[in-house]
């Protein structure tokens, strides 16, 4: 979180979200503080996630059309963590700007590691099956209230804004470039429309068949083929991230394959769309690089992070993606199955 925002905040914002929600002097876990606080609470028997968002970061319609969204969703099936008494946003004012509370229910399952024996390739249908179910409800959504944003209009593109060395100056060129080309797809109902944007392994729990999203903050128009690439991207930085290119490429294709029998279960997307797929696990290496330099000091980050960072940055240098994906066997693996 940014330093000016945690200035802001407090405990007793905390508390006060609770009461506004019904919730009385129950304890309380904080989960995370990078985009927004989040805590697990309690009220009665059941466990609730209650999120504290600034409203720098996103204004009450943005907030608005997101709980919209996923209660339409929890309504046509899809496993979401929906919100509490329908679209309910509290508002608590501060000196500046003020703090969006929301509360969602809790849901099923357990959180996959990728060192875990259930991240296998069973897993990985039922992840592509319920983006893809997302996906065909997407297609056909017409909001009620408001609008999240479109991809383009994201903060994180702002390269030349956060990216002040000198030797990143080619860096925000070609992240600029890329923007440009993706902006040049074509947008239709079937290609583009409103996504999750970060349905990666640390965004749904798991109960053994099915996957049960959450964290829709980062919800947006973009590209259906972006929605494939995070889950290929995050499953490869996190379990062969210091790897050689070959090694994580092989997993990559794998990965995407179980991904995708899964998710043509519930929708279809072309074999010309799929090759779009490397442009997104590029501009989220961007994306990442820009995070990274916006909410740290990069000099004074722990090693972990400087590490991630400096394979972000040899990727971006040396013009190499996160993985080199073989469509070719992935789509005829698919016509066998």
């Amino acid at each position: 979180m940014e330093a000016w925002i945690e200035a802001l905040f407090s405990d007793a914002i905390v508390e006060e979200a609770m009461t506004l929600f019904g919730i009385h002097g129950e304890e309380k876990k904080k989960l995370g503080d990078f985009e927004n606080y989040v805590y697990e609470v309690k009220r009665g028997e059941q466990l609730w996630i209650l999120r504290l968002t600034h409203s720098s970061h996103r204004s009450f319609d943005e907030i608005q059309a997101e709980l919209d969204w996923i209660n339409d969703l929890h309504r046509q099936g899809v496993n979401v963590s929906r919100t509490d008494s329908g679209q309910r946003v509290e508002m608590i004012p501060v000196e500046k700007g003020c703090f969006y509370a929301c509360l969602f229910d809790k849901v099923p399952g357990y959180a996959v590691k990728t060192d875990d024996s259930a991240f296998r390739s069973e897993l990985f249908e039922a992840w592509g099956r319920e983006i893809g179910k997302m996906h065909r409800i997407s297609m056909n959504y017409q909001p009620a209230n408001g609008k999240r944003e479109r991809w383009d209009q994201g903060d994180l593109l702002r390269f030349d804004h956060y990216l002040t060395r000198s030797d990143d100056a080619n860096i925000i060129t070609e992240g600029e470039r890329l923007v440009d080309e993706i902006k040049s797809f074509h947008e239709t109902g079937k290609t583009f429309g409103l996504i999750h944007s970060d349905v990666h392994h640390g965004n749904f729990f798991y109960d053994g068949n099915e996957i049960h999203i959450f964290d829709f903050d980062d919800s947006m128009y973009h590209y259906y083929s972006s929605d494939l690439a995070i889950p290929v991207y995050y499953a490869v930085w996190d379990k062969y991230g210091d790897e050689s290119l070959q090694v994580r490429s092989v997993f990559a294709t794998e990965f995407l394959y179980s991904f995708l029998k899964g998710y043509r279960t519930e929708a279809t997307i072309s074999n010309e769309w799929l090759k779009t797929i490397p442009y997104f696990l590029k501009l989220r290496d961007f994306e990442l690089y820009t995070v990274f330099n916006k909410k740290f000091n990069v000099d004074r980050m722990q090693e972990k992070e400087k590490k991630a960072l400096e394979n972000i940055r040899h990727r971006l240098v040396n013009k190499e993606l996160i993985a080199d994906i073989s469509f070719d066997s992935v789509m005829k693996k698919l016509e066998k199955a």
